[in-house]
């Protein structure tokens, strides 16, 4: 996304602000979108993932064994209405991902203004000090930076992979390029761009398709491979006398331990868990990559660590992107305080990935597409029916989305069998009928709200706008129908109640 002003910037931060360089000119793009992954539940689930991990870390931080026990037995339960609360890591990732929004792509200065200008929950020493240089000292944003390996930038890195989830250099140049806002430091470059990519891939993986360490060590090896080579200063282990670097943690150690099947506790002990980021990655990786299947299991792993809320938010993150939204716990999303603003802010981000054409997952027929709405003849031809017709209904261009869905369900009628195609499919002849219904187009609206129906016969939603729909018309007896059998389908439809009320005290 806008690759040549991030490559420009990159030049501008390594000559003349003495960026450490991280950018290899002979990598290649290894981020491959599919076309049957649900990128917006992914996105959802990386971003609830983070602050179920921040919240919950945050809650327990200083509680002893016991008391830990007690709070997750809590967390576990609907009989108990605790809310989570999020701190700095949430806060700085809402902050970035605003500023993405607003300004429809990277823009540093604004990142950095953002940081300033709300007070931050418990933030890290170096965002403290990144504050002091740029607000109380007036430096440029590009010079307040401090040369940390501090975790902080890494924490906030997710909105990278949102956007960049098929586009690789711009993420690598984006993940490192963020960093440089408050940490100057080539483990800290390198530490957000493991953890961009990492989320990218595991968006595009299938939720529950990693079973084996094969699996796990290929994943390991691919996001290792993403930083290697940066790190060329001398890094000291906090909790043992040794030299290493994040590549050879991730590469050697971490993989090591998945094929000895390592207790976190044991890991735990030999890499350290502060918020160094020699620590903190690779712990989040490994509790990550230990149980990958297990969201509840990596939360208890997490938690025993030194820095709770950055490393279980780290995970969370992962498992967010791997698992996705609809696959996480519900008992622990509903105790989320800022669950809404966080789904919507993840509604925008989606959006806004749309833009960046090597997101989309056809782009290796770009050459033969003479613009995003040709219709190519090819093996890949549903599939890209499939893509066009849900980014036009999510850009609520829902009259080109039936055109796509309808070419589609004709060449391929069993497409209606996929529940995710089928639902989209009903929000675009929904969504026409809603445009027709408010231009006081009734035929038309009843016409499109019947073909929405077709895939649902128990669609509430869909009835209540049949029945409004014949209401306009005058046929009160199958306004009435419809209405009546939205209730009976859902008692607690609000809008079906008041609108066969409504049909009731005409009939009378």
């Amino acid at each position: 996304m806008h690759l040549e002003l991030l490559e420009k910037l990159y030049d501008f931060m390594v000559n003349d602000i003495n960026m450490p360089k991280f950018i290899n000119s002979n990598e290649k793009n290894s981020l491959v979108p599919k076309s049957n992954i649900d990128y917006l539940d992914k996105i959802r689930g990386v971003f609830v993932g983070l602050a179920l991990g921040d919240a919950f870390g945050n809650f327990i931080e200083g509680q002893n064994s016991e008391e830990i026990d007690y709070v997750l037995n809590l967390f576990k339960s609907d009989k108990h209405s605790i809310s989570l609360d999020v701190s700095a890591i949430t806060e700085m990732t809402i902050l970035f991902s605003e500023s993405l929004i607003i300004n429809q792509g990277f823009n540093p200065e604004d990142i950095a203004n953002r940081f300033i200008r709300l007070g931050l929950t418990t933030p890290e020493k170096t965002i403290e000090e990144f504050i002091v240089n740029y607000r109380d000292r007036r430096l440029e944003w590009n010079r307040s930076s401090i040369e940390s390996a501090e975790n902080g930038a890494a924490l906030r890195c997710a909105p990278v992979a949102f956007l960049n989830y098929g586009d690789f250099n711009s993420l690598k140049l984006m993940a490192g390029l963020q960093c440089s806002i408050t940490h100057m430091d080539q483990m800290a470059i390198s530490s957000s761009i493991v953890l961009s990519f990492a989320i990218a891939y595991l968006m595009g993986t299938d939720p529950f398709s990693l079973k084996d360490n094969d699996q796990l060590i290929e994943f390991l090896n691919v996001v290792g491979d993403s930083i290697k080579g940066i790190e060329t200063s001398v890094y000291r282990s906090e909790s043992q006398d040794e030299i290493a670097n994040l590549y050879t943690r991730i590469n050697l150690d971490i993989i090591k331990a998945i094929k000895e099947n390592e207790e976190m506790g044991v890991v735990r002990s030999k890499w350290g868990s502060s918020s160094y980021s020699l620590e903190s990655i690779p712990c989040a990786l490994y509790a990550f990559v230990k149980q990958p299947n297990d969201f509840e299991q990596i939360i208890n792993d997490c938690i025993t660590t030194t820095d709770k809320d950055a490393i279980t938010s780290m995970s969370l993150a992962l498992a967010g992107a791997y698992l996705g939204f609809n696959n996480i716990p519900k008992v622990y999303i509903k105790k989320l305080r800022n669950l809404e603003e966080i789904l919507i802010l993840s509604d925008r981000l989606f959006e806004l990935s749309i833009k960046n054409k090597l997101n989309n997952p056809y782009r290796r027929m770009r050459d033969q597409v003479k613009n995003s709405d040709s219709i190519v003849n090819s093996q890949d031809e549903s599939d890209q029916l499939i893509w066009l017709a849900i980014k036009h209904c999510k850009q609520d261009q829902f009259e080109l989305a039936v055109k796509y869905f309808e070419v589609l369900m004709e060449k391929n009628s069993d497409i209606k069998k996929n529940e995710k195609i089928r639902a989209n499919i009903i929000e675009a002849y929904e969504g026409l009928g809603i445009r027709y219904l408010e231009n006081s187009q009734f035929e038309e609206a009843l016409k499109h709200f019947k073909k929405a129906l077709e895939h649902d016969l128990n669609n509430p939603v869909v009835l209540c706008n049949l029945a409004i729909s014949y209401l306009n018309l005058d046929d009160l007896t199958k306004a009435e129908r419809y209405a009546r059998r939205a209730v009976e389908l859902a008692p607690d439809y609000k809008i079906g109640i008041e609108v066969l009320n409504a049909i009731k005290s005409f009939i009378k």
